[in-house]
């Protein structure tokens, strides 16, 4: 892991205004896939009952596309 760190702070060095761009891309993309898993997994049996507990969610109104027939 630290060999990954050292390699992504000598590119941030050596591409002052390229890597944050890169990096957007990068956290824009892990949100956009856990989006999609979600997307799928309500499709499943159960599906909408595991997000409700993975997250702890107590708020019903706050979400409603998951407590929704």
């Amino acid at each position: 892991m630290s060999e990954e760190i050292d390699r992504w702070v000598a590119y941030m060095k050596a591409h002052p205004h390229d890597w944050k761009r890169i990096h957007t891309q990068f956290i824009n993309a892990q949100f956009a896939k856990a989006y999609r898993f979600i997307e799928r997994l309500k499709e499943t049996p159960e599906g909408r009952a595991k997000i409700i507990a993975a997250y702890g969610i107590r708020n019903k109104k706050g979400y409603p596309s998951l407590f929704v027939d």
